[in-house]
């Protein structure tokens, strides 16, 4: 287990737990577990989080550390900083399934579908993907904004692991005819590998993104949404409207303000390998859960379409009525 913590000077470069820059301002009481981390070393070449801790605790128990808020800053500066291969590696992807640079008949409701291949290593990069949509042939005037827009920001939640390929999808309505340009752009955020503790300068977190367009059209005449036959066929999956990310596996302890999951970053490297977006098929299964998404959406709306469950109204008015008992036991709890 790395750690960036304390220079003692007869470590050597062999050590599981390398010098660094960073100098102590605890003063005598990390001098000591710098000390006790120096014989965790002369005892042993592997050590584990739970072996650190019986180590640590004897060598706080004897400093008479006043207060819990210096043991847990003490534990928080050993995280910080620290490299560990504690993850998986290899090639995160992301890709637009749909639309395509195709021509669609208008249809009430079209999908905008992404996918990302070797889901799982997403987890300590907290993406975003957004876009925007401009009917550029109607003129499209940019100072109004775009036709439509969205942003997938909440994907750092997401159960990575749950599926591969993880599908990311939202619907539009009533897009009119014309020629669209789609914009869209994924964020993903690794560790800074120049950043080592809380005196080194910068963050500790890197924003990169990836920025893309296509453009497909909207038209009477035109093909149906179907993404099933979208993406079985390999010939409309350019391998510029995705973006293919190199995970090394490497993670770091990062502050809590940078709100990374579990507080963790993972190091990605250079170059991009080169994306290979024809892998990806949604099959009916998939393309069903989709548009049964959609439907529960609409249904538990306000207002719904005529042929929603009648349960949904009821819960619907369930939720309005406590909604309701709510804020009248509030009122007169103010009122008392």
């Amino acid at each position: 287990m790395p750690l960036a913590l304390c220079l003692l000077p007869d470590w050597t470069v062999s050590s599981p737990f390398p010098p660094s820059h960073y100098v102590s301002s605890l003063e005598q009481p990390l001098r000591r577990i710098c000390h006790s981390l120096h014989d965790i070393h002369n005892t042993t070449t592997t050590t584990t989080t739970s072996q650190l801790l019986l180590y640590l605790t004897p060598a706080a128990a004897n400093m008479h550390i006043p207060s819990r808020a210096t043991w847990s800053l003490v534990l928080s500066l050993i995280s910080l900083g620290t490299v560990a291969n504690a993850a998986d590696s290899g090639t995160l992807e992301v890709d637009l399934l749909f639309p395509r640079n195709e021509t669609y008949a208008p249809t009430e409701w079209i999908p905008f579908v992404f996918a990302f291949q070797n889901a799982k290593l997403a987890k300590y990069l907290a993406p975003t993907i957004s876009y925007e949509g401009w009917n550029i042939s109607a003129g499209a005037n940019y100072s109004q904004g775009p036709g439509f827009s969205y942003s997938h920001n909440n994907l750092q939640w997401a159960n990575w692991s749950s599926q591969d390929p993880y599908f990311v999808h939202h619907f539009h309505a009533d897009l009119p005819e014309g020629i669209w340009r789609l914009d869209w752009e994924f964020w993903y955020f690794p560790c800074n590998e120049d950043w080592t503790d809380l005196t080194s300068v910068g963050d500790p977190i890197l924003r990169n993104r990836t920025l893309h367009s296509i453009t497909f059209t909207i038209k009477e005449g035109g093909q149906a949404v179907d993404l099933v036959a979208a993406t079985a066929d390999d010939k409309t999956c350019p391998k510029e409207n995705a973006a293919a990310i190199k995970v090394t596996g490497k993670t770091r302890g990062v502050p809590p303000s940078e709100k990374m999951p579990d507080d963790t970053c993972v190091v990605v490297a250079s170059p991009q390998p080169t994306p290979t977006p024809c892998q990806v098929k949604v099959d009916s299964v998939v393309a069903a859960s989709m548009t049964a998404s959609l439907r529960a959406q609409l249904c538990n709306s306000v207002n719904p379409p005529d042929d929603c469950p009648k349960d949904n109204a009821a819960q619907r008015l369930a939720v309005a009525g406590v909604a309701c008992l709510a804020a009248a036991v509030g009122m007169f709890g103010f009122l008392a």
